[in-house]
């Protein structure tokens, strides 16, 4: 019996990289899946698991296209207890940059990061809503937050930490991310409010905030031939995917509004849940 059996669990960006390990883990555990991409690769996922599949091409800043893909889930499994919402795209951008670049950028990094989150949760939330609970994990980035959030992680079992002479390690992505980083603080934003409008349905609204990762995304900014000792520190998708399932284990009465961090050089675990002081008390009923 797997923890998932008789669910059903949505992943956007499923094709590759951390999509498609969340797809795995989660089909490991039981549940059907619908899994979406833009990528070719998409179509053939079916072959890769052992459970049942609907996989479809969409891009998830578009809003015809995910109600399109809802709208066939629910068709075809009648139910979503799962959303992952992992598609995100990476492009450089600056505040120097002309605005014609910067007005060509927007419907690219943020449609994908931001407004994809955005209409992949609000799609599914009527169902979860209906059958009485679900649960919504959006993916973000450690550029939201220091090795920890909203409070500093010990470095006490990280040595490999980057960031261990300089902690708190400071927030944001650099100079030339302004589009993105901008997006994934407003999956941060998304993340804070829905989990407390939705918790008197019982849906639990996670973030993961995502460092280095062994990917297509961080393979392409070495030109897909990354040095050895960078691959070698990087996370691994497969034990990150594990501990999505560990936070769908929690059911029900588990956490709710956590951004959970994973920041090269700390140890890839589920950490004790923390009470964000920075929560307007949420009423129950």
């Amino acid at each position: 019996m797997g923890l998932l059996d008789g669910r059903t669990a949505v992943v956007t960006g499923a094709a590759v990289g951390l999509g498609n390990a969340f797809a795995k883990a989660l089909a490991g555990e039981g549940a059907s899946l619908a899994v979406c991409d833009v990528r070719e690769e998409i179509d053939g996922f079916g072959g890769q698991v052992d459970t049942d599949v609907l996989p479809m091409r969409a891009d998830v800043s578009d809003a015809a296209q995910v109600k399109a893909f809802i709208d066939a889930t629910l068709d075809r499994f009648g139910r979503i207890d799962v959303l992952v919402s992992n598609a995100g795209v990476w492009a450089g951008s600056s505040a120097t940059d002309d605005i014609d670049k910067t007005l060509a950028d927007i419907p690219h990094v943020v449609g994908t990061n931001l407004k994809g989150v955005f209409l992949c949760g609000r799609a599914v939330m009527p169902a979860m809503i209906g059958q009485g609970g679900g649960h919504i994990v959006n993916i973000c980035t450690d550029h939201v937050q220091t090795c920890g959030s909203p409070f500093e992680l010990s470095h006490d079992d990280a040595p490999g930490c980057p960031f261990i002479d300089i902690a708190p390690r400071p927030t944001g992505g650099g100079t030339n991310m302004d589009l993105y980083d901008a997006a994934k603080w407003g999956v941060n934003g998304l993340t804070f409010t829905w989990c407390q409008a939705l918790k008197r349905h019982n849906i639990r609204v996670n973030g993961f905030c995502m460092g280095a990762t062994d990917t297509c995304m961080i393979r392409r900014f070495f030109n897909f031939d990354p040095p050895r000792e960078e691959v070698e520190r990087w996370m691994r998708a497969e034990d990150i995917a594990r501990v999505l399932i560990e936070l769908i284990a929690e059911g029900p009465d588990g956490r709710t509004g956590e951004n959970i961090g994973f920041a090269v050089g700390h140890p890839v675990v589920l950490p004790p849940p923390r009470t964000n002081p920075y929560f307007f008390a949420v009423e129950e009923g």
